[in-house]
């Protein structure tokens, strides 16, 4: 099914080759650097991959609720998925592979029998908040394209594919726009001179930073500190408030 540029088998082809990506990379690590510090504060490499395959198994949950219409939150109540996160995350490494490839592969079923009907479905997220169906692919290949940095195993954002990059920095610039602790900005990709204004409304933006799309996204969402851009008039990047 395609309707309104919605390709469900793209993206899942997408989400599949994103997971065998961050699975090559987990199969390089060694007990060390497994237990060693990702670029989380306070997450260790098996804390992100713990949490990567939670996340399968709690979107897994919204897929089956948008096509059953019985509702299955992502994550049990109170702590649940924090302590499981904790729980799971000094683990060897063979046992976090196979949790990342079960977990993602009961996501790939789920999302193989979803019907036109479920994909127009509305489903609650954690935190609360509708969240259309729709939406749950792209959130999977966020979840997996960032943290795949977050590995810091030599997986980079100058590995981010061009189309997700587009996305993502769309999304995340309007979510910048309007808020009043951001500052006034405009942000201008180098490649195809497409800008993006974030910061208060109706202010006129303080100054222009430019790069690569790769390197505008990691920089909104904190993940750089923004090697590769440049500000005009010249001087220093300006402080950013938290993505989310």
């Amino acid at each position: 099914m395609t309707t309104d540029g919605f390709d469900p088998a793209a993206l899942l082809e997408e989400i599949n080759d994103a997971t065998a990506q961050v699975l090559a990379t987990a199969e390089r690590l060694t007990p060390e650097r497994l237990a060693g510090p990702s670029l989380l504060p306070g997450w260790s490499r098996g804390h992100v991959l713990t949490h990567l395959a939670r996340n399968a198994d709690a979107l897994t949950n919204l897929l089956n609720w948008a096509r059953t219409g019985i509702p299955t939150p992502m994550y049990a109540p109170g702590d649940a998925r924090d302590r499981a996160i904790e729980e799971g995350s000094p683990r060897p490494l063979p046992e976090q592979l196979t949790d990342l490839y079960d977990a993602s592969a009961r996501f790939a079923q789920a999302f193989a029998v979803m019907t036109p009907t479920a994909w127009g479905a509305k489903v609650s997220r954690r935190g609360g908040g509708d969240v259309a169906a729709t939406l749950l692919p792209t959130m999977r290949l966020r979840e997996l394209y960032i943290h795949h940095v977050d590995l810091d195993a030599g997986w980079t954002p100058a590995h981010w594919p061009t189309d997700y990059t587009e996305r993502e920095l769309n999304e995340v610039a309007a979510s910048f726009r309007g808020r009043p602790d951001c500052p006034p900005l405009l942000l201008r990709d180098d490649i195809t001179h497409r800008e993006l204004r974030i910061g208060p409304e109706g202010v006129q933006p303080a100054a222009v930073v430019s790069g690569r799309r790769q390197s505008l996204l990691a920089w909104l969402i904190g993940r750089t500190n923004g090697d590769g851009l440049t500000v005009e008039p010249f001087g220093q990047l300006p402080p950013l408030p938290a993505w989310m």
